[in-house]
């Protein structure tokens, strides 16, 4: 937002404004000091009220951290219309300060010839601000409601849910055989995302199983088994730990966090925790409960209906595997 709002202030401040023409009845019509007073006022006030949205935020994240689930918070910070609103109020501050190195001087003297279409364009960017105030606390208002909260971790974990759909499925994982080689994690933490397309063509290549130990979401602790890749059979070579490893480690995410992009089970621990801080003395809310647990049955029935297990990617005619973990239905 701040390199766009450079790049239209500099653009702006290239054209020409003919006497009489159209462009000049929405020119400013003030003088150079009156251009720098309105870009500082229009400066000055937005830093207020990016003050004021800031602190609206944290209000909303602390409200929801205590009485819903600090789950939460995830949610909240890449709400899409809050990133609007601050792109927006950003854009305002660095048009307005950027012009003032333009109006009302010029290689250190004062002159009264400066880039009026663009000291207007401030003038429109101060309402569209002010305008973003209003639907911030409209938006604010109504993120932190608990309906809203529950309809987004649904539609964030139905979503999650459809993406599984296509990839085979297998309910009793192959087994794990005596000759496998393990391959170490590097850093601990929650395991976010696993690409198994992107390592099936290195198993495929090598003729081998990649098994992963964990399943999305479960937690890993540096330098224990993430993994093992083991021949068909035990007379064929072992495989070079260190050759796989690095393969593995780049496809499968693990941060410090657990998100909805393929952890199905971090949206149901979110709706979890609302429902059992709803039902907690300090709370005493029984209905959001039964919310949450109604939102819960809306996921339940597409898992129902779909094969859990076990997800097995196999390279052409048969010659490699990936297989990772995935939780039953039960």
């Amino acid at each position: 937002a701040a390199l766009v709002a450079l790049a239209v202030g500099f653009a702006m401040s290239q054209v020409t404004v003919a006497p009489g023409s159209s462009l000049d009845r929405l020119a400013f019509q003030g003088t150079a000091d009156d251009a720098r007073a309105l870009l500082i006022t229009v400066s000055s006030t937005v830093v207020t009220v990016i003050a004021l949205v800031l602190g609206l935020t944290v209000v909303a994240l602390q409200l929801s951290s205590t009485q819903f689930s600090p789950r939460l918070l995830r949610n909240f910070l890449r709400d899409r219309g809050t990133q609007v609103v601050l792109s927006a109020f950003i854009a305002t501050f660095v048009y307005s300060a950027a012009g003032l190195f333009t109006v009302g001087l010029e290689a250190g003297t004062r002159t009264e010839d400066f880039p009026r279409l663009a000291v207007s364009g401030s003038i429109l960017l101060l309402f569209v601000s002010l305008g973003m105030v209003v639907y911030f606390a409209d938006h604010r208002a109504h993120s932190i409601q608990i309906d809203a909260i529950n309809r987004l971790i649904e539609r964030n974990t139905r979503r999650t849910i459809i993406q599984e759909d296509g990839v085979p499925i297998e309910e009793v994982p192959p087994e794990v055989p005596e000759w496998a080689v393990p391959l170490l994690g590097k850093n601990s933490g929650y395991i976010q995302t696993v690409h198994l397309q992107l390592l099936l063509p290195l198993a495929a290549e090598h003729g081998v199983t990649i098994g992963l130990r964990h399943r999305v979401g479960q937690h890993l602790v540096a330098g224990t088994v993430l993994g093992w890749v083991w021949a068909s059979l035990p007379d064929d070579p072992r495989p070079i730990a260190e050759s796989f490893e690095a393969a593995v480690l780049s496809d499968v995410r693990i941060g410090f966090e657990r998100t909805v992009e393929q952890d199905i089970g971090f949206g149901i621990r979110q709706q979890t925790d609302i429902a059992c801080k709803a039902l907690s003395p300090a709370v005493n809310d029984p209905y959001t409960a039964v919310q949450a647990l109604d939102h819960l049955s809306v996921i339940y029935c597409d898992l129902a209906v779909r094969p859990l297990g076990t997800k097995v990617l196999t390279g052409p005619v048969g010659k490699g595997r990936v297989v990772l973990p995935g939780g039953t239905f039960d």
